[in-house]
């Protein structure tokens, strides 16, 4: 009986959780033509796992490395706490490994429960997570708060065709295809042939963090695959790096390797790299309908990465430019979701580029940051040094 009514509820808390229609999945697409400047990613060696790596790991031992971080992050984020609150802490420093909280096993409970109702009643996919029950919360919303809103009057039936059209603007209606929404976004920001002589850019202006003010910000970037972030934060420099198949982190902390979807993930975030050749990015893209963004008309575009990440893409109606840009990753306990809003676009040596770059990311620490550019130069020399990966990774 009792298992009976665990089931039911599992089955409700799946049913009725709303969930991103997305598209399935398909197969990533393989290295892309150098001669274009297009990015090319190499099949990259397997990642190791949390249980190859890692000390005292109970759960998601097959979860691969570059994981661990940002599904702490979304299980932080989905309660509302942060690292101390199921990791403890040893002379000033966090103690992973440590089991003295008995809050970390509550939380290997919980997260056995959300895979299991995952495999049993999702089929394998995330559908259920932390934040599906707490919301934010330390403590699962059981029952619904009183007063419960006043229920909206029954919207009236519309007369004709044409009314349906007016109260419905996100249906499928009249949509262009993709490849159209495509090209005309490279025609608005200046042409597939002005597209196709970039070579290399390099970027000043500042990076500013919610709970911080603006810091120096820079980014060098080479077609293909390479490019740096060099910025200033609280705690020092830092810097991220790409050269081809490496790729790594300097900051406070110290040097880390980036790898598996890591490394895609930070090619794909530097600013160039991040709003052209967008067709090489994807191996499949559809349209899905139309929607709003402030003001603004906005095609969404649903898109399957090279590297099987799912993502939209939205594409202002009126002036064609691409505003939005949100990339799903799926994880053993949910669905981790990262967007990109560009915003003041500019004319750079014939091309319409973004000055102001906004990440929205699943992140108690660093929820958004915001860079924006004072300058931008296209084809100039780089200077290669950035390129050399430091010290060893520190481990």
């Amino acid at each position: 009986m009792k298992q009976s009514i665990l089931r039911i509820i599992a089955l409700s808390l799946l049913v009725s959780t709303p969930f991103v229609i997305l598209i399935g999945r398909s197969t990533a697409q393989g290295s892309r033509n150098e001669n274009r400047g297009t990015i090319v990613t190499q099949a990259s060696p397997p990642e190791k796992t949390l249980e190859q790596v890692g000390k005292n790991i109970h759960v998601l031992n097959e979860v691969p490395q570059s994981q661990l971080y940002p599904v702490m992050r979304f299980m932080g984020a989905s309660l509302g706490v942060q690292c101390g609150f199921c990791h403890a802490f040893k002379n000033g420093l966090l103690d992973s490994p440590s089991d003295d909280k008995p809050e970390k096993q509550t939380a290997r409970n919980m997260i056995r429960m959300v895979i299991k109702i995952n495999e049993t009643l999702g089929q394998g996919e995330p559908r259920v997570s932390c934040f599906t029950c707490h919301g934010g919360h330390i403590a699962p919303q059981t029952f619904p708060r009183l007063p419960l809103p006043l229920p909206s009057p029954r919207a009236q039936a519309p007369a004709g065709p044409s009314a349906l059209l007016q109260t419905s603007p996100n249906m499928k209606l009249d949509l262009p295809s993709a490849d159209y929404i495509l090209n005309q976004y490279f025609t608005a920001i200046g042409g597939l042939d002005a597209i196709d002589r970039i070579t290399s850019c390099l970027i000043k202006g500042t990076s500013e963090r919610l709970n911080g003010g603006p810091l120096a910000y820079e980014t060098g970037q080479s077609l293909p695959g390479k490019g740096y972030e060099s910025f200033l934060t609280e705690r020092g420099p830092g810097e991220r790096v790409i050269n081809g198949q490496r790729g790594w982190t300097k900051d406070a902390d110290g040097v880390k390797e980036l790898m598996g979807q890591q490394l895609l993930d930070q090619e794909l975030s530097l600013p160039l790299f991040m709003i052209l050749k967008l067709k090489d990015q994807y191996s499949s893209v559809r349209v899905l309908g139309r929607d709003k963004i402030d003001d603004s008309d906005v095609y969404v575009i649903s898109a399957v990465r090279r590297d099987n990440k799912r993502e939209r893409l939205y594409f202002e109606v009126e002036n064609r430019l691409l505003r939005r840009r949100i990339s799903y990753t799926d994880t053993r306990v949910g669905v981790i979701p990262e967007q990109t809003d560009f915003e003041d676009y500019r004319k750079v040596e014939g091309l319409k580029l973004p000055f102001m770059i906004r990440t929205l990311f699943v992140d108690g620490h660093i929820p958004i940051v915001t860079r924006q550019f004072t300058e931008i130069k296209l084809n100039v020399s780089l200077d290669q040094s950035k390129f050399n990966m430091p010290l060893a990774p520190a481990r």
